[in-house]
């Protein structure tokens, strides 16, 4: 082999371990705001400090899904994590009885894959009910599988979805994160049925436990500031 050839050869090498860049979302998206961090007045008896507040946390319940062990379930987003501290997402059933997947993006990593800190991120979550376990790409970059959530060992299994989470904690005052075109697929026997959708292209935004989600126009690139 030359050393030409032997130089392209390791040219394409490297670039097909360069993690492929996020394409950017077109129209409307999420702004995620956090709730400043506040103590609520409550008198205990007991005298223990007042309850505190703060972060974002946005749950999207969509009625009880049955899954059979054969079916595929994906899951689907654009993202531009929180910066300052972590951004959890999950998928279970109803008040969080059984968490099938729960995934954190903090510090430039989520499940040991490297992800964009001042820009869009494409995330695909495969999960299969089969094997209780599911799969992570970010950007291209696909890691695992990964086991469902310990509460799902412990239940025996998990084959019901029920909602959609995504939370902010440890966060400075009006952190801010973005997100758009999620959706989730499940795939079986009978066809695709897609069970939730999110574009943010309408004018009522979701509703939130804690701070504030608005509809807004997509950043092109997020300071390293904020």
């Amino acid at each position: 082999m030359t050393p030409r050839v032997a130089l392209a050869s390791l040219f394409v090498a490297c670039l097909l371990c360069v993690p492929v860049l996020a394409s950017q979302p077109e129209g409307l998206v999420g702004r995620l705001i956090t709730n400043p961090g506040v103590t609520l007045a409550v008198v205990d008896p007991n005298g223990l400090p007042g309850v505190a507040c703060g972060g974002f946390h946005w749950a999207e319940f969509f009625g009880s899904h049955q899954l059979d062990p054969a079916d595929t379930l994906t899951l689907q987003m654009a993202i531009i994590p929180f910066r300052s501290g972590g951004t959890a997402v999950g998928l279970g059933a109803l008040l969080g009885s059984s968490t099938l997947v729960q995934f954190e993006f903090r510090d430039g990593f989520v499940n040991g894959l490297p992800y964009d800190r001042f820009g869009w991120n494409d995330v695909i979550v495969e999960m299969h009910p089969a094997g209780q376990d599911y799969t992570l790409s970010v950007n291209g970059v696909r890691g695992g599988p990964f086991a469902f959530d310990s509460t799902c060992q412990q239940l025996g299994g998990c084959f019901t979805v029920e909602g959609f989470g995504l939370s902010g904690n440890l966060l400075e005052d009006s952190a801010i994160a973005w997100v758009d075109s999620i959706s989730l697929v499940r795939e079986s026997a009978a066809g695709q049925e897609v069970i939730f959708e999110q574009g943010f292209n309408t004018c009522s935004p979701p509703h939130v436990f804690l701070g504030g989600l608005l509809i807004s126009q997509p950043p092109r690139r997020v300071r390293p500031g904020r």
